[in-house]
């Protein structure tokens, strides 16, 4: 699959990039970044070389490797050490959530909000992103002061109405997680967060589009509506079981691959998109996400059937 000549590897197949569409191409690997991107006419229609997968809501990463995925955010409450090399940071869902919204989050793990841990997640130098609910007291003085320390601020967890959910934003919140899910629901007369965020070109969506979380209608709403610029594909993958025997969700079980397959109905360069370069722009990830001369040698490679082949970390399969 990965032909190698000297320090020099290649990869030939259909290749997928974000901005550029689908072609059949040769990749030119040195050094763990993207040498060459050359496009054949007559070249091979498989397998599917995509930009690596990131993953920004991440509990269990036991498999997103095998699952295309070359970047995550490990997912907790508290601080933790980070030893996988495939970690990029820490993404803290909670612990400044609304109790009434906690959804699988156990209750317990909620406290009030403290601008003093705000300040101490900064100075760790490992939190990338914080879910929060707005309308707690001292949740919009959060928001402020993460956007100030370069940590996103995000969304969720929350029953904010649109009012405050606006204001978040306007204080710098920049991403939503899991739109939808554990959120106030619209209505016709009180958007919420979910219309307020949905609607609001500086907010990135986070979607569990695994089939499970949202109906396939809500996720066609959410792309017509945001556009797959603005579309992460997050799995917020957890340790098993991932439903209760009620049938409601505690997380999910399909990351990588298998959110690209369901989304790749939108096209297969949108499904990039949303699965690779979206995601490493929330991180402010320059160099990742496409299929472009200079960018890391972090490739997703699928069968046509969209089934994980190989997972390709810095040039190097993994």
């Amino acid at each position: 699959m990965i032909d190698r000549v000297g320090s020099r590897h290649t990869l030939e197949g259909l290749l997928i990039d974000p901005i550029g569409g689908s072609f059949p191409g040769v990749l030119v690997l040195e050094d763990g970044l993207i040498a060459e991107v050359e496009r054949r006419e007559d070249g091979a229609e498989e397998p599917l070389v995509f930009p690596g997968f990131i993953d920004l809501q991440v509990y269990d990463p036991s498999a997103t490797a095998a699952a295309g995925v070359t970047g995550y955010l490990l997912t907790t409450r508290t601080v933790a050490e980070i030893h996988d090399p495939l970690c990029l940071g820490l993404h803290l869902e909670g612990p400044f959530l609304n109790p009434a919204a906690a959804g699988a989050i156990p209750v317990e793990e909620l406290t009030p909000v403290d601008l003093g841990a705000v300040d101490e997640w900064a100075g760790s130098g490992l939190v990338r992103i914080v879910t929060l609910a707005p309308e707690l007291p001292l949740g919009l003085a959060a928001v402020e002061r993460l956007a100030a320390a370069g940590i996103v601020a995000a969304v969720g967890h929350t029953l904010a109405n649109d009012l405050t959910t606006r204001t978040a934003v306007d204080a710098g919140a920049r991403f939503a997680t899991h739109l939808w899910n554990a959120m106030k629901p619209p209505r016709a007369r009180s958007p919420g967060p979910v219309l307020t965020l949905l609607l609001d070109d500086r907010v990135t969506i986070g979607l569990i589009a695994d089939g499970r979380h949202l109906h396939p209608l809500v996720e066609e709403l959410a792309v017509r509506a945001a556009g797959p610029g603005r579309i992460a594909l997050t799995s917020d993958v957890v340790p098993a079981p991932w439903q209760r025997r009620d049938g409601s969700l505690l997380g999910g079980d399909r990351s990588g691959a298998a959110l690209v397959a369901r989304m790749a109905r939108f096209g297969l360069a949108e499904a990039a998109r949303m699965a690779s370069l979206v995601p490493a722009q929330v991180l402010g990830l320059s160099d990742r996400g496409r299929l472009a001369v200079g960018h890391r040698a972090d490739l997703a490679v699928l069968t046509p059937d969209l089934e994980p082949l190989r997972t390709i970390v810095g040039g190097e399969p993994f």
